[in-house]
Formats: C-alpha cells, sequence, structure tokens
C-alpha cells in the first residue's frame, strides 16, 4: 500500500480508501454480508487506514458493522462518518444540519461505531436552511473537546467551501470524482490543491462501471441506489470501458490517484480477490 503524505489525527491516510456503504446491503443488491465483512476484517492487513461510513447507510448499519468489526484496531484506523440526513420510522430520509440534530446524530455514531471519538466527521450534504457558522461552531467545540479530530465537508460548492473556511479550518473534503464525472476539475481541485486539503474521492469507479462489474445490460431493482446513476444510461461510458478490456480497473484507480491531489478513493470493497486486486494496482501507481 502507498500512503499520502498527510495524516488525519496523526495516522497515515493510505490512498486506497474502504467505503462502507456496500456493508450494509441497502441500496446494493448483489452483497454478499459474510463476504463483505470477510472482506472488511482483512483490509487493514493489507495496508487500508482509512474507512468512511455514514448513519445514513444501512439507516446506522454501516456504522455498527464498521464498529464491531474494527474494534480491536480502533487505535490504528481513521474511521470518517457524516452527518446530515436523517430519517423518520418510516424511513423518510430529510436534510437537516442544525446543531441540535448534529448533537443527535453523533451520539449515536459514537454508540454505533463502539468509539468515543471520531477522526474526521463531515456534513454530508448541506440543508439549505441552516445558517452554516452555527454548525461550524458547534463542530469546533466538539473538535476542541477531543470528540471530533479533523472536520470535514462533503458536496459543498465552492462558495460555501470557502464561506465556511472563513469561520474555521475545514481539514478534509469530499466529492464525487472518476473518469467519467470530473465536474469538481475546475474548481474544487484547484482549490485543494492550493489549501493543501485532503481530498476524498467518493464513486472512482462510478459504482462498479469502470470495474466492469455493471455491465450495460444491468437492471435496477426499486431499491438499488444505481437507479439514480446517470451513466448507466450513457452508451458512450460503457464503449469507453469496453474499449479499455482488462485495464480498465487499473486506468480508473490511475486516473483518480495519478497525480495525488487526490489524497485517497474511497472504493467499496465486499468480496476478497477485489480488494487484493485493488490493493495491488494502487501500490504500483
Amino acid at each position: 500500500m502507498i500512503y499520502s503524505n498527510l495524516k488525519i489525527n496523526n495516522k497515515p491516510i493510505s490512498r486506497l480508501g474502504f467505503g462502507c456503504w456496500a456493508l450494509s446491503k441497502s441500496g446494493w443488491k448483489d452483497v454478499n454480508l459474510d463476504s463483505a465483512y470477510a472482506t472488511l476484517s482483512m483490509a487493514y492487513q493489507h495496508g487500508i487506514t482509512i474507512y468512511d461510513t455514514a448513519p445514513i447507510y444501512g439507516f446506522g448499519k454501516s456504522e455498527e458493522i464498521l464498529g464491531t468489526v474494527l474494534k480491536d484496531i480502533r487505535d490504528k484506523i481513521i474511521i470518517c462518518t457524516k452527518f446530515g440526513l436523517i430519517w423518520n420510522e418510516k424511513g423518510v430520509v430529510s436534510h437537516n444540519i442544525s446543531p441540535d440534530s448534529l448533537m443527535f446524530e453523533i451520539d449515536n455514531s459514537l454508540r454505533r461505531l463502539q468509539t468515543d471519538y471520531i477522526d474526521l466527521y463531515q456534513i454530508h450534504w448541506p440543508d439549505n436552511k441552516t445558517e452554516i457558522s452555527l454548525v461550524l461552531k458547534k463542530l469546533a467545540e466538539l473538535k476542541n473537546e477531543g470528540i471530533i479530530k479533523n472536520i470535514g465537508i462533503s458536496n459543498f460548492s465552492l462558495n460555501l467551501l470557502q464561506q465556511s473556511m472563513d469561520y474555521l479550518k475545514i481539514d478534509a473534503v469530499q466529492y464525487k470524482y472518476n473518469i467519467f464525472e470530473r465536474e469538481i476539475e475546475s474548481d474544487i481541485i484547484p482549490f485543494c490543491k492550493k489549501n493543501q486539503i485532503i481530498l476524498l474521492a467518493y464513486s472512482p469507479l462510478a459504482q462498479g462501471i469502470i470495474s466492469g462489474k455493471v455491465k450495460s445490460d444491468y437492471i435496477t431493482s426499486k431499491n438499488d441506489i444505481r437507479r439514480f446513476n446517470p451513466l448507466l444510461n450513457d452508451k458512450t461510458v460503457f464503449d469507453k470501458v469496453s474499449s479499455l478490456g482488462k485495464s480498465a480497473l487499473k486506468e480508473g484507480l490511475s486516473f483518480v490517484l495519478n497525480d495525488n491531489v487526490v489524497t485517497s478513493a474511497l472504493v467499496s470493497m465486499t468480496k476478497e480477490n477485489h480488494l487484493i486486486e485493488n490493493c495491488k494496482i494502487v501500490s504500483e501507481i
């Protein structure tokens, strides 16, 4: 494994990160839970130090699994979780990053993760109703108390990111980035590079499309998160992946990581052979 020169909570950041959404199986119809848990349990042995989750992933299930499986190596790994997407008893999801909601969420995340601190705590999405200074003030308090070690944001516009940095230091950001979805190249990437902000890339393999796992004849189901993926309806995307053949996976990961602007690519891995293959590729980049 190779590691970034940057650190989170004085822990090295592996260039390949473990995306934990699929661990909950919710939204991912092709996940075998036994295989997923086994893959998670061996990830650290292959050098992966950073694990990204969120309460909304399986309505808490992903955090619970991560906390249980990796509790014996808690002090050696970077746990990243988020807040801002909440649900009611009917499973209806809404955006809320208010300080009160934040405190409710972090208490539950700490319990599910079986930890007394979070290495990187991220605002999942802005909610367009909470004054950003209020939530940032609360995050600063939690950081001063040691409950969170670093503060991050995800899916913010450049303007909102800049506003946030006027109030406090943003340690890390997380955005969608892959060979086909490159919107952040025009503004977010230059900003992170200039300000030396940790940049985590989610969906670096476009939910399995770039790896060849998801093909053009893939059929989504009612609860399949991929039904929201616009790339599934783009023939040119699959033509490009097909033209790359067996090198598609390597090309995809290399694209995201080669220039060292992206600190870590967060990849969902639920099979041991995928974990081993991805680690090998990243170690050679």
